[in-house]
């Protein structure tokens, strides 16, 4: 039977990553925006848009992942 300690530190640590998850997102969507502007014709802001949301995105994925390793 686990510690107490590890599910402690199991929730603790999925909290974190909902927490992250939850404000990449929030980035993301900004982001997201930004890149819409590469319609518009101003390309500098949609390029830093393109790569910012392709960044929030792996970062994400990557904390998927991370989790579904804890388990």
């Amino acid at each position: 039977m686990p510690s107490p300690e590890s599910e402690t530190e199991q929730l603790a640590s999925s909290l974190h990553r909902g927490l992250l998850g939850l404000l990449l997102g929030i980035v993301g969507i900004f982001a997201l925006q930004l890149a819409e502007r590469l319609l518009v014709g101003e390309y500098l802001i949609g390029i830093i848009g393109v790569i910012v949301t392709l960044g929030i995105g792996y970062w994400i994925l990557s904390l998927f992942f991370e989790g579904l390793q804890e388990r």
